[in-house]
Formats: C-alpha cells, sequence, structure tokens
C-alpha cells in the first residue's frame, strides 16, 4: 500500500514544540513531511515532554530549565534559548513579597551567564553552578566530563539520577537545536 505524505498530515502531533521553534506552517511542504515521518515527530516531543515532566524528581524543573536554555546559548541556537527562557521566566514564582525580585534575579542570572560570564561568578547557588558548568562541559567538550566531573556535581548534591537526567536533558537539547536548524533549511528552500 503506497502512501503520500499528505495522507499522514493527521498524524502530526498537535504540541509540538519543535515545530513552533523552526516556524512551520501546518500546512506547509516540511510539515507534511514532518508528518509522514510521524513516529519521528512523536519521539521527539515525547522526549521532550519526559525531559520536563513533574515525574523528573532529582532536578527540579527550574533546574532543567536553566540547563536546556544555556545548552541552547551554547549550541548558539537564540531562538531555541529565547524559548526555554520565556519558560523559565513564566515558572511560577515563590509565593511571598520576593516573587517580583525572584523574577528579576533570574532574569539577571540568565543575562549575566549569556554575556560569557562563569556561572560560579554569577550565581551563589553552588547547586545551579554545578549543574551550568557541566552543561557547558557537555556541550563544549563532552570529553572533559569524566570522574571528576561527576564528583564535582556529586558534591554538589546532585543524585546519580539527576546527573543521568541532566545528561539527557543536555543531549535532547542539542538533538533538538540541530533538528529546529535543518527544518528551517527545509522550510528555506520549500
Amino acid at each position: 500500500m503506497s502512501s503520500s505524505l499528505t495522507d499522514h498530515t493527521s498524524t502530526a502531533a498537535t504540541d509540538d514544540f519543535v515545530a513552533a521553534l523552526a516556524g512551520l506552517a501546518p500546512d506547509s511542504p516540511v510539515a507534511a513531511l514532518r508528518a509522514f515521518r510521524g513516529d519521528a515527530t512523536r519521539y521527539t516531543q515525547g522526549s521532550h515532554d519526559a525531559l520536563f515532566s513533574s515525574d523528573v524528581v532529582d532536578l527540579t524543573l527550574r533546574e532543567r530549565l536553566y540547563a536546556a536554555w544555556y545548552a541552547a546559548l551554547l549550541s548558539r541556537s537564540e531562538q531555541t534559548a529565547q524559548a526555554y527562557r520565556k519558560r523559565l521566566l513564566a515558572l511560577e514564582p515563590a509565593a511571598g513579597p520576593d516573587a517580583e525580585t525572584d523574577a528579576h534575579a533570574t532574569s539577571a542570572l540568565l543575562d549575566a551567564i549569556a554575556q560569557r560570564r562563569t556561572p560560579r561568578d554569577v550565581t551563589a547557588d553552588p547547586r545551579l553552578a554545578a549543574i551550568l558548568v557541566h552543561t557547558e562541559a557537555l556541550v563544549l567538550q563532552p570529553a572533559a566530563t569524566g570522574k571528576p566531573a561527576l564528583s564535582a556535581l556529586q558534591s554538589a548534591g546532585l543524585t546519580t539520577r539527576a546527573i543521568v537526567a541532566l545528561a539527557q536533558l543536555v543531549a535532547f537539547v542539542t538533538y533538538q537545536v540541530r533538528v529546529v536548524a535543518a527544518l528551517r533549511a527545509l522550510e528555506a528552500r520549500a
């Protein structure tokens, strides 16, 4: 049985973060191509959903969004980094009179890191600093993420499950960045 690209458009994920990042119109030829390969689209979105779900208990959503933002920034994907930044800033702030200060502090920290300041120099949170330092190593120097790097994460309070979740998250975001870039290139040629 032969299938055409248009026969599969209904299998496209309705909540498709990659398509949103790539700016794909639902009726575009590239969207139809992705729909034809619906499993890849579903599995990519499913991985995204799993990595940012409440089921990841040893690494907070805030920490995961910081790591995702930093991995995208280091991968030179401004639009993907901006999407994660928005999600991070949109998190429910801590209750109380410091809620606005928390959002401002988060924004200031993101700006400082984006200006190429070392995470350890700009955050007083040693756990977050260790997460961001490890994220940078995973993206820019993966060979430097051996035993000493893992020990540094454990010293900062990360469990083995949190370290694995962080590595999976960074690997996924760098994959996501490449998929978005490829889709944009295809869309430009369509």
